[in-house]
């Protein structure tokens, strides 16, 4: 963490946000919750790749036993270095997966590293929109649903 705090002061390099992340999405509600599990949207597994010229490419892995294969969503996008990174990403779900009609637009940024902070990691932050309707009948998922969300570095 310390490189990551001193290519902050200088602008980060975009390449620094490669990593797995334990991604967090929550629900944009604006009364109090008696359970923080209210607020959940979903918790997934983040991977990120970030090329020298900003170039992301990854994937957003559901959680699922290992009997019933892996569900992802690709994700691709951009990432721009300066005194804040920011960064855009669109995921989509896997052809002939069950989650292969899933479209979401992701935007946002890396936090920043407190220089005094004591077990901090790089965390992105941003906000999460369903881009197309995805499921049907009653599970059916609108397009137009917003989140927040969280994502931490696992990496060491």
């Amino acid at each position: 963490m310390e490189n990551f705090a001193t290519a902050r002061e200088n602008g980060v390099d975009t390449t620094e946000l490669t990593g797995s992340y334990t991604y967090r999405s929550f629900l944009d509600l604006t009364e109090p919750v008696d359970d923080f599990n209210k607020l959940r949207f979903a918790q997934l597994e983040l991977t990120l790749t970030v090329g020298p010229d900003g170039a992301v490419s990854g994937a957003l892995v559901f959680p699922t036993p290992p009997e019933a294969g892996l569900l992802a969503m690709d994700m691709v996008g951009t990432a721009t270095a300066g005194p804040d990174v920011r960064f855009t990403l669109t995921g989509k779900g896997r052809p002939n997966t069950p989650i292969a009609d899933f479209h979401y637009a992701y935007d946002g940024i890396a936090l920043r590293h407190w220089e005094a902070g004591t077990d901090q990691r790089l965390t992105l932050a941003g906000t999460v929109l369903r881009v197309e309707n995805h499921g049907s009948g009653p599970a059916l998922a609108h397009a137009g649903q917003t989140a927040s969300f969280l994502a931490v570095n696992r990496d060491l």
